[in-house]
């Protein structure tokens, strides 16, 4: 398995076709991304872990209230179901260096809160402020399917196959 490392700045461009090609797996669930602007969401390359040469997956995170938030996980269709995502949330947790680890996902995609919750998330309670402003801002993701916010408090994921 390719190791997962901090994202060169250079590298920023080619995950929004990752993220694309990820994005298509949705319609089979009714849902349909519009593609990804040129520029993309992604702040600074330290705040994006990539796994391949060039990436084929990708976890962006950021500080949000008192925790680390997986503002998204990607791997691209073509090399899913290698542990790549389970091996790029590993390296979240690390960075978390034991504070919480949110995210915002679709409730009922197998790969979304299923998939979490397998991996120790759980449903968030009392959101913080800086947490509740972010799902308010990703209220048109809910338009697209039933939405939920997560949290974990484990520290590590060890990896394994998807």
């Amino acid at each position: 398995m390719d190791e997962v490392r901090v994202a060169e700045a250079g590298e920023l461009a080619g995950l929004l076709a990752v993220e694309d090609a990820a994005d298509k797996l949705f319609e089979a669930y009714g849902i349909v991304f519009p593609p990804s602007p040129a520029t993309g969401d992604i702040a600074a390359a330290e705040d994006v872990f990539v796994v391949g040469r060039p990436a084929v997956g990708f976890a962006y995170v950021g500080d949000v209230d008192d925790g680390l938030h997986l503002h998204q996980l990607a791997v691209h269709p073509d090399h899913q179901r290698r542990g790549l995502g389970t091996a790029l949330l590993a390296a979240v947790f690390r960075r978390a260096a034991g504070r919480a680890v949110t995210l915002t996902t679709f409730r009922h995609i197998p790969w979304n809160a299923p998939w979490y919750a397998a991996r120790g998330f759980t449903e968030v309670i009392e959101p913080g402020p800086e947490l509740t402003r972010l799902v308010a801002h990703e209220k048109w993701l809910s338009e697209l399917g039933e939405r939920v916010t997560l949290t974990s408090k484990v520290m590590s994921v060890t990896t394994r196959a998807e």
